[in-house]
């Protein structure tokens, strides 16, 4: 007789299945894909004249320079703290 019995035989084919169904994954993965070429996003932005867009450029600079001068007065009041907190210890 050959290697093993018919029994040993299923035993292992089940074995393999078994194992081949835990590396694959719970769910069926084509199923979890969601991606889909035809569904594009539309983004509806108003179309601005030049100046338009010129004065929401200026309000985007002013506010980002507003910003950074908030926090160079911050890290210089932090700074400040730190030295004095250092000349006070010693």
């Amino acid at each position: 007789m050959a290697d093993g019995s018919l029994s040993q035989f299923k035993a292992t084919l089940a074995r393999k299945k078994a194992r081949k169904d835990k590396s694959k994954g719970k769910f069926d993965r084509k199923k979890l894909d969601f991606k889909d070429e035809d569904l594009k996003p539309e983004y509806n932005f108003p179309e601005l004249s030049e100046d338009e867009m010129d004065s929401v450029k200026k309000e985007i600079r002013r506010k980002a320079k507003s910003e950074r001068q908030i926090e160079l007065v911050i890290l210089g009041v932090l700074v400040v703290g730190i030295l004095l907190l250092i000349l006070y210890i010693n």
